[in-house]
């Protein structure tokens, strides 16, 4: 029976939706690159115009990941610099994210250039 846990019924699993693991907590407005994970951890800031081309790279790597509009302005860090355009925050799967860190720096070399 979907929904039920194993017991009095033989042969019953625990069934979960796969929606289950989906982020249900992106803000309107996020793109995810459609694979899941239990759990998220953020990663990167990324300017807004790079966040399919990272997205893509991060799916072919098999690292679920999901960005959206950053929730607060990132300031520069160095002064006499003017604040970035629209920046958006990266979060991958938890249990991806060492691989994520190598795609992104592997990735991150080539974009501005």
């Amino acid at each position: 029976m979907a929904g039920t846990a194993p017991g009095a019924h033989t042969g019953a699993q625990l069934t979960v939706s796969a929606s289950l693991f989906a982020p249900a907590w992106l803000p309107p407005g996020g793109r995810g690159n459609g694979l899941r994970a239990t759990s998220w951890a953020p990663i990167a800031d990324l300017p807004a115009r790079h966040v399919d081309t990272v997205l893509d790279a991060l799916r072919d790597a098999n690292v679920p990941a999901h960005a959206a509009p950053a929730p607060r302005p990132v300031r520069p860090l160095a002064p006499g610099r003017r604040a970035p355009g629209a920046v958006w925050r990266l979060r991958v799967g938890s249990t991806s994210y060492a691989t994520a860190e190598n795609v992104l720096m592997q990735l991150l070399r080539k974009l501005d250039r």
